[in-house]
């Protein structure tokens, strides 16, 4: 069932009035960026862009890096489970490895590198973990900064600690969300999350970025080349 949804969402492009490519994918499979326990070393009580530290698990990597934003918590300082993972029950979307955000004691932002205004559609898979949720806690998932234009999916823990809130609503299965992007302008993809306990745990997989390619300056030089040949030849 994965391998046809990705499939008929790339149909959907190539047969709908514009066509878009696959600009950038990631599932979190190097396992290099596997580790222990991740310890935030900085300022707990300023938000920061986080960094990668020998041994710990990173929450940094090719085409994505974390941020943390305080609420007067302990954050990230007493060492949590977050970043690439292979660890959990739940399993992952595809591959063996994702991205796990649980236990954040203030907030924790996965942003994805922007594409120049080219892309136009952006997919996800989530997995948020079966238990009890309180008010504070929250998931979503933004394109640009604009807190309100630019939210395309949030779940909250109102009414929570079993009373049924959104997030425990969701959870325990992996979901497939697709997002249209062309009409927000430029931007990038980032996924945001609240949480004060291990158990609260969620999981980010299969990330896909969709548009215009834009041919590399190296294959913009070739096609030059391309031209300049062919009138030569016409000469």
């Amino acid at each position: 069932m994965k391998t046809l949804l990705v499939t008929g969402l790339l149909a959907s492009f190539i047969t709908g009035s514009a066509s878009a490519d696959l600009l950038w994918y990631t599932s979190f499979e190097d396992v290099n960026d596997l580790g222990g326990k991740y310890y935030d070393y900085g300022d707990v009580n300023t938000d920061h862009w986080l960094t990668n530290n020998e041994g710990e698990a990173a929450v940094n990597g090719d085409g994505f890096s974390a941020w943390y934003g305080s609420t007067g918590g302990v954050g990230l300082g007493d060492g949590d489970y977050v970043g690439v993972t292979n660890y959990g029950s739940q399993g992952f979307y595809d591959g063996d490895q994702g991205y796990q955000m649980s236990d954040i004691d203030g907030i924790m932002e996965l942003h994805f590198d922007g594409y120049e205004g080219s892309a136009t559609m952006v997919s996800i898979a989530i997995y948020i973990a079966a238990t009890g949720y309180e008010a504070a806690d929250n998931f979503s998932i933004h394109w640009g900064a604009d807190p309100v234009n630019g939210t395309l999916y949030s779940l909250d823990g109102n009414g929570g600690d079993g009373n049924g809130s959104v997030l425990e609503e969701a959870s325990g299965t992996w979901m497939f969300l697709e997002f249209d992007v062309s009409e927000l302008g430029a931007g990038h993809l980032h996924v945001r999350g609240e949480s004060n306990s291990g158990s609260e745990a969620y999981f980010i997989d299969a990330v896909s970025i969709y548009g215009d390619a834009v041919p590399a300056p190296g294959a913009l030089a070739l096609l030059g080349l391309a031209g300049i040949a062919s009138r030569r030849r016409r000469k």
